[in-house]
């Protein structure tokens, strides 16, 4: 009888674990894809398995056999596709210096697997419109070109091995111009796959009186050859070691007198002089006009000076070294008349060509200014990558409920950057450029070339940003810090997302304390803390910080909606003791499985 029962229980159980396993997978659905980073010496492999695999043990050998790494990793993210789920794991191993390399995931048992990476041969050639890779036989080469919104896929079988030719030659003229990239995925018999990002040439140049700033990317990976010519058209200089050179960016700096007239890579030119003097006076611009102290307060580029009007009276400011100015007036004026900002700049007008651009229009002065106090609306907002309620991606969309919100300061989280979901869209500056905002992506991390963190949004300068990564198993989390410049004065903003894991969310959350322990202005800081009100954890960041909703007694405020229907705060905008609040409240949108949180407060002038 007793026998009996436990054969029962013994198959009861068997057959409640096997119903457990995801439909459609087995003990082999483990795939494996990595990326080679030639410049960063890394390779980083991507390893996808069934939901019930928590953990890949995994040993490295380099080309001679011997072992450079033996670790076992813990589950990067989870993610649910349809009616399954799967675990993702990252790992980034220092490429050793004999290759190919050998990877076996599950050593010395019956799932072992052992994979051989290479690293792969592409090649790009733009004025014969051809791109090539070398492949094994039997493999698949798929090509995908993207510059924004624009986008085509090429992709061929090798029935032999060797090298082999996409025509590229009929693509659409925005995928030739700088800022496309090319994405060479390249599928091995066997299902091992692979990615190579090249860049079509973008370089930038930023040139004044006695220095000149190169930056860009390279379409080979490697640092351009840039010359820079005089105005007989003989060479001056060239390029030597780049001050900065990671996966095939470039800076080169270089002082120079004024007597350069073009830059070259190789034999295309991607600077020229128009032969006018180059002025780099208002980059951007933002004043304001104080009613009890009579002043006009702001701040502008750190370059030149700035010229008001106001009625027939000309008022001038030279900027401090942050930019910043103060013009004080000998009477009251009138806030609602136009005042008159005169000077230049000097803007880049697509990749090769600069133009000037004169500050001939008006500005609309406002009262920003409230006696020793000015107003501020943030929002935090977590934008889901862009993908809404009903699963449809819509970047347009959040951008129209930032803009009719009025928000000028932003956070973001779960913002995407060319990843295949969001069709390999930089998320955060598109975001800015249709907003008119500064912006800043902090990237937690990278997967294949693409990233995902969180973001900055400000119609404020932003003085200097970092982004700094938090402790903690699985998803790799992280919080920006950004210094804000508002009206000459410099407010910290920061932007997180923390772990659905309680213990790591402690331990991230002690991190920022003692971060912001370090801080010298007041605090903003805001973000998807993926905890309750009622949770340890937000009462432990309230003793440093006052929590916006509960500082105006809006507890019923919720931001996030689970699967069960239960309304529920997660998001939080945090606040330094002397910073007050006047208002917070949400948005009822579908843009994203989050609705954004709004505040209005106050800081106090200088």
């Amino acid at each position: 009888m007793n026998r009996n029962l436990v054969i029962v229980l013994a198959v009861t159980v068997v057959f409640s674990a096997i119903a457990l396993i995801p439909k459609g997978f087995s003990q082999w659905d483990t795939k494996l894809d990595y990326l080679v980073d030639e410049s960063g010496k890394s390779i980083e492999i991507n390893i996808t398995t069934p939901v019930y695999v928590t953990s890949v043990p995994l040993e490295v050998y380099d080309a001679g056999g011997s072992q450079v790494l033996q670790r076992e990793i813990d589950s990067y993210f989870t993610k649910r596709a349809e009616s399954t789920r799967f675990n993702r794991f990252i790992l980034n191993v220092p490429l050793p210096e004999s290759t190919p390399v050998r990877v076996v995931l599950f050593p010395g048992t019956t799932m072992e697997r052992s994979y051989i990476l290479t690293s792969p041969q592409v090649e790009v050639d733009l004025d014969e419109g051809r791109a090539r890779a070398y492949l094994e036989e039997n493999s698949i080469l798929n090509l995908t070109m993207v510059n924004g919104d624009t986008a085509a896929e090429y992709s061929l079988v090798s029935a032999i091995e060797g090298w082999h030719s996409l025509d590229i030659g009929s693509l659409p003229d925005k995928l030739m111009q700088p800022g496309s990239t090319l994405y060479f995925t390249i599928t091995l018999p066997g299902g091992l796959s692979t990615t190579v990002t090249r860049y079509v040439p973008q370089v930038f140049v930023d040139a004044g009186t006695g220095y000149t700033n190169i930056k860009g990317k390279g379409v080979s990976g490697q640092l351009p050859r840039i010359g820079i010519y005089n105005s007989g058209g003989a060479l001056k200089y060239r390029t030597g070691q780049a001050v900065q050179f990671k996966e095939g960016e470039f800076l080169f700096q270089e002082s120079l007198d004024g007597s350069r007239r073009e830059i070259k890579d190789g034999d295309r030119l991607v600077y020229k002089e128009e032969g006018y003097s180059f002025r780099f006076d208002l980059p951007y611009f933002f004043a304001a006009y104080n009613h009890e102290e009579n002043i006009i307060s702001g701040t502008v580029s750190r370059r030149g000076k700035v010229v008001f009007r106001v009625g027939s009276q000309f008022l001038e400011a030279v900027p401090d070294e942050k930019g910043r100015f103060t013009i004080a007036l000998d009477q009251p004026v009138d806030i609602t008349r136009l005042i008159n900002v005169r000077g230049g700049y000097i803007s880049p007008a697509g990749n090769e060509y600069w133009k000037m651009f004169d500050w001939g229009h008006l500005v609309k002065a406002t009262p920003f200014f409230t006696g020793s106090q000015f107003n501020i609306r943030v929002m935090s907002y977590n934008i889901h990558h862009g993908i809404s309620q009903s699963g449809k991606l819509d970047i347009e969309k959040i951008a129209e409920v930032i803009r009719e919100s009025g928000a000028q300061l932003v956070g973001l989280q779960e913002v995407d950057n060319r990843f295949v979901r969001s069709l390999f869209r930089d998320q955060a500056k598109e975001l800015a450029e249709m907003l008119d905002m500064h912006y800043y992506f902090g990237e937690n991390f990278t997967l294949l070339g693409a990233g995902y963190g969180n973001a900055v949004l400000s119609k404020f300068p932003i003085a200097s940003a970092s982004n700094l990564q938090l402790d903690g198993r699985g998803e790799q989390r992280g919080v920006i810090s950004a210094t804000i410049d508002v009206y000459g004065k410099e407010i910290n903003f920061l932007v997180t997302h923390l772990s659905l894991n309680r213990s790591i969310r402690d331990t991230q959350l002690q991190q920022i304390r003692r971060y912001i322990d370090m801080l010298e202005d007041e605090v903003i800081l805001v973000g998807d803390f993926n905890s309750t009100p009622e949770d340890g954890e937000i009462m432990y960041i309230e003793r440093k910080l006052k929590e916006a909703a509960k500082e105006l007694g809006r507890e019923d405020l919720y931001t996030f909606v689970g699967r069960n229907g239960t309304r529920t705060r997660i998001d939080y905008i945090f606040l330094s003791p002397e910073i007050t609040v006047s208002d917070i409240w949400t948005i009822d949108s579908d843009a994203s499985d989050h609705l954004p949180l709004l505040a209005d407060i106050g800081i106090k002038d200088i």
